[in-house]
């Protein structure tokens, strides 16, 4: 009986090969640029008035968040990327770096992820199969990284805001990385608490406000920001 092979996990282990070994060849089929980046201005994107959402977002809604049977997912994944940017762009003054490619570059800083999940949902459906999550967490921590740079080359993204949207994972290796980096750092931690607060650590944006020497009053002028709140209400 204790030798009796577990068949889930075979399953799981079936479907991982065979989204894997497709993966790569279909992450190539990189989507259209949505705009022009050089001229794109995240102060107008990403100050909402709630009503409805800027057209520029929802193209890029439109482009990235549509998939079988993950469409949901992909969304999610998106709207914490544009709340990230909303946050970004007001950090980033207080430490001393540029709000609008820290703006830019929190908006894209799931992109990697959100590409390399769109493909494998279309994997899966043409495959007939199901990944786990841990199998797809470990394709997107293989390919997120490559594939956000390939992305953000090929769209002509400005060179500092793609860079920021790849550095921003690093802080932990490296604390005194680029301002814009941290603020993009820090403005995923309060996109989490805001969509999603059940996942967000307690005490986790206190924590680094401190350790980042930024006064304490930026956690309630941010929590209480309503651009932020409207924005996130037009994108549901």
């Amino acid at each position: 009986m204790l030798n009796r092979p577990n068949a889930l996990t075979n399953e799981s282990l079936d479907a991982r090969r065979a989204v894997g070994a497709q993966l790569r060849e279909r992450l190539r089929e990189l989507p259209p640029t949505p705009f022009d980046w050089a001229a794109f201005d995240p102060v107008q994107a990403l100050s909402n008035n709630g009503v409805s959402p800027d057209l520029r977002l929802a193209t890029m809604t439109r482009l990235l968040c549509t998939a079988p049977a993950r469409s949901a997912e992909l969304r999610a994944l998106w709207n914490e990327s544009v709340v990230t940017g909303a946050y970004a762009l007001r950090i980033a003054p207080h430490l001393g770096g540029d709000g609008h490619m820290s703006g830019i570059a929190g908006l894209l800083h799931r992109l990697g992820d959100i590409l390399t999940i769109r493909a494998i949902a279309h994997i899966e459906h043409a495959s007939r199969v199901r990944l786990d999550a841990a199998s797809k967490a470990d394709l997107c921590a293989e390919h997120g990284g490559e594939q956000l740079e390939r992305v953000v080359r090929a769209w002509n993204v400005p060179s500092r805001a793609a860079a920021t949207a790849a550095e921003w994972r690093r802080l932990g290796e490296f604390p005194a990385a680029a301002a814009d980096a941290t603020a993009v750092y820090l403005a995923r931690l309060f996109a989490i608490e805001h969509a999603s607060p059940q996942f967000c650590a307690p005490g986790a944006i206190e924590h680094a406000v401190e350790e980042l020497g930024l006064d304490t009053n930026i956690l309630s002028t941010l929590r209480s920001d309503a651009t932020i709140a409207a924005l996130l209400t037009s994108l549901q």
